[in-house]
């Protein structure tokens, strides 16, 4: 099986929303960033957790769509 493009595109974007999702969760438990205040990490981590959902929410619906395309 040859990959094509836009299955690069796809992987490329689950795994970017992987990485954000975890980045977020690590950012959040304090195991990074020790010394910008709590309040602050929490904000920035629930952001990147948030755009790791959104990132991955997106990648499936254009996986679909495609998916749907070339079965016409």
């Amino acid at each position: 099986m040859v990959l094509k493009l836009s299955n690069i595109s796809i992987y490329l974007g689950y795994s970017v929303s992987a990485v954000t999702f975890v980045f977020g969760i690590i950012i959040m438990s304090g195991r990074a960033f020790q010394y910008i205040p709590i309040q602050m990490r929490m904000m920035f981590g629930i952001v990147m957790i948030l755009w790791g959902v959104y990132r991955f929410v997106l990648t499936k619906t254009r996986a679909r769509r495609q998916h749907e395309d070339e079965e016409e």
